[in-house]
């Protein structure tokens, strides 16, 4: 299969979907707003005529904005069905009906979904085609997206039951719905009576200077069992309150298709939890690569010989950190290589981390 060379950052549905996601998820970790949620879900994804079937996961990051609206961003893997392998991020506006004094809630939601459908083209390793769609959900007939159920178990922990149903232009239709349980975020206990909590304690939190190696293991989002060992380094610094900068550089090992290693430059809204020991971001930018399996054009050196022209892509990476000390820590980077020649990678990384002032 013939795959065209990477063009600059991918497009303009690319570059308005990352500011979207950019714009609600600084919402989600600035300023002082109230009862940041988390969740992981699990169950099965349905096409329109009920006839195909198969998993589906989300994970969600959620924070009440006003007494009874919410915003969100996530990550929605659909699971395999008919030939497609479609998963990507979303971000969404939530109504929550709160009944029985805060213990149970129901919420309408609607908004946005930057889908990655990987379609398998044929048996050969790598024969596959990338679909990056921005598209609209809607859900019931009408204009939600999604549907969620939520019942606190404990002050902290709670079930969700959550429903979408996902209908793109010039993609397949699909039903999702999963149930899990998630993890309230706060300074006080929940529920409390006529609140849906607290403020968390904010003192101004930014990330001291950081060095962190990572080990792990890149997918490449293409047909057959594609993977490598990957490794990569990172320095980051907060540049404001819950603003990180960070320079990385990746290797994404040698999964038979691609060869890819690079530069990246990205910026990070953050947030922390239990008095900063705990942090959760997601970091927007681009990804400076050479593919040596699929290199661009070449330029000559004036001395002779000549070097590949480097390629440019997005790069979203959710992030985890948990303090080990006041000088380590222990990080989780999850790097989506978002490509235009049918080259899509997950890259997970797992590292430890030096800080300090």
């Amino acid at each position: 299969m013939t795959t065209p060379l990477a063009a600059p950052f991918g497009g303009p549905r690319l570059t308005a979907a990352l500011r979207l996601i950019l714009l609600l998820f600084a919402m989600l970790a600035v300023g002082r707003l109230r009862g940041q949620e988390f969740s992981l879900l699990y169950g099965g994804t349905t096409l329109p005529n009920l006839k195909t079937s198969t998993y589906a996961w989300d994970v969600d990051y959620k924070q009440r904005l006003f007494r009874d609206l919410s915003a969100s961003v996530g990550w929605l893997n659909e699971g395999h069905l008919s030939g497609h392998h479609r998963d990507g991020s979303s971000a969404e506006l939530w109504l929550d009906f709160p009944m029985f004094n805060n213990r149970y809630v129901l919420s309408a939601g609607a908004g946005g979904y930057y889908y990655f459908d990987t379609q398998f083209l044929g048996n050969g390793a790598g024969n596959s085609l990338d679909d990056h769609g921005w598209k609209i959900g809607r859900a019931f007939h009408g204009n939600h997206r999604i549907f969620a159920a939520t019942a606190y178990i404990t002050d902290r922990w709670f079930g969700r039951f959550l429903y979408n149903r996902i209908t793109p232009r010039g993609d397949f239709s699909s039903n999702t719905a999963m149930i899990g349980v998630g993890y309230w975020f706060g300074q006080d206990r929940r529920p409390t009576p006529g609140e849906l909590g607290a403020a968390p304690e904010d003192k101004g939190f930014v990330t001291a200077n950081e060095l962190t190696v990572f080990g792990g293991v890149s997918v490449v989002n293409a047909s057959g069992n594609l993977h490598g060992v990957a490794s990569a380094l990172e320095y980051r610094r907060g540049l404001m309150s819950h603003l990180d900068g960070t320079i990385s550089l990746t290797y994404e090992g040698d999964p038979r298709i691609v060869r890819r290693s690079g530069l990246g430059l990205q910026v990070w809204p953050v947030n922390t939890f239990f008095h900063d020991s705990v942090t959760v971001g997601i970091g927007l930018g681009a990804y400076v690569y050479i593919d040596n399996r699929h290199l661009g054009a070449s330029r000559q050196l004036p001395f002779g010989g000549s070097v590949n022209t480097p390629a440019l892509a997005p790069l979203i990476s959710p992030t985890f950190s948990f303090r080990l000390s006041e000088q380590w820590v222990a990080r989780m980077v999850w790097d989506r290589v978002v490509t235009d020649y049918n080259r899509d990678a997950d890259v997970f990384l797992f590292g430890l981390g030096y800080r300090w002032r």
